[in-house]
């Protein structure tokens, strides 16, 4: 506001009528700027708040209501990752749009491979279901899906110190 006023004209610099009406253009020209940038923000998935449901509808994901707000953006993500011609590069892309990011994708034998290769133990069940869902979107319907998952191996449990094991939860081993 102080630069349009020092581009006025002297006699009106100090009018108070012309100081309160820059005062209201200067607010309003405020309210406008934050809407701006946070129509801008809409626009990239990580800040996506109230543009979020507009995209899953377009992208057919309905019914996600029930999940956290990253999981739904991980899910936009995943689905928007998936286009193009599917080989282990695009499967790996939808994989690393999961929240953990930790798979290793591969393909053996006629069956694409999925390997958690970051934390121990099966992840959550909606946080599971959700990387399912993306990958089955993405890859072709005639190609089976393993899941591996990763647990700690007797020989990583002898190398443990005490300390080191109760940093562990029972979800971590496999009997």
């Amino acid at each position: 506001m102080l630069d349009i006023i020092r581009q006025l004209p002297s006699a009106y610099r100090g009018d108070r009528w012309v100081r309160d009406l820059l005062g209201c253009i200067a607010a309003l020209d405020e309210k406008q700027r934050e809407s701006a940038l946070e129509t801008a923000a809409q626009l990239f998935p990580d800040a996506m708040t109230w543009l979020l449901e507009t995209e899953e509808r377009i992208a057919g994901l309905e019914g996600n209501a029930a999940l956290t707000l990253e999981e739904r953006r991980t899910a936009l993500q995943a689905r928007w990752r998936a286009a193009g011609k599917c080989d282990v590069e695009l499967i790996q892309r939808v994989c690393d749009s999961w929240k953990n990011g930790e798979i290793s994708v591969g393909f053996a034998e006629g069956v694409i491979v999925l390997t958690f290769v970051g934390a121990y133990g099966v992840p959550e069940a909606a946080e599971l279901a959700a990387l399912q869902d993306a990958v089955e979107h993405t890859i072709p319907c005639h190609l089976a899906v393993s899941y591996l998952y990763r647990y700690l191996l007797v020989r990583e449990v002898g190398a443990m110190t005490v300390a080191e094991l109760q940093g562990h939860t029972m979800h971590d081993f496999a009997f």
